[in-house]
């Protein structure tokens, strides 16, 4: 059986950032009023935002899996 190696679904961005940033966002997901929506510009990282992130981990997620396909 082979060792899975964890690579991050974003370029310039290490697993455990990834999840910091995950965690912010599901932070947010759940204090969030359901009349006041989260802020998309709202920093989930040092250098990202909330929307910016998200378009990445969706892209690299599904680059990923499209990866592993071939």
């Amino acid at each position: 059986m082979q060792d899975r190696v964890l690579t991050s679904a974003i370029k310039d961005m290490t697993v455990a950032d990834v999840r910091k940033s995950l965690a912010v966002l599901r932070k947010e997901w759940e204090s969030h009023a359901k009349m006041s929506p989260i802020c998309l510009s709202m920093k989930v990282s040092d250098s990202m935002c909330a929307s910016e992130f998200a378009f990445l981990f969706i892209m690299g997620h599904h680059e990923k899996r499209h990866q592993k396909k071939s």
